[in-house]
């Protein structure tokens, strides 16, 4: 896995989150 990929879906996971939780 490159480390591009890693920010990526971090980066998902936390837009994902965010949006939850607003």
């Amino acid at each position: 896995v490159l480390l591009a990929d890693v920010i990526a879906i971090m980066g998902s996971m936390d837009f994902i989150l965010g949006d939850v939780d607003r």
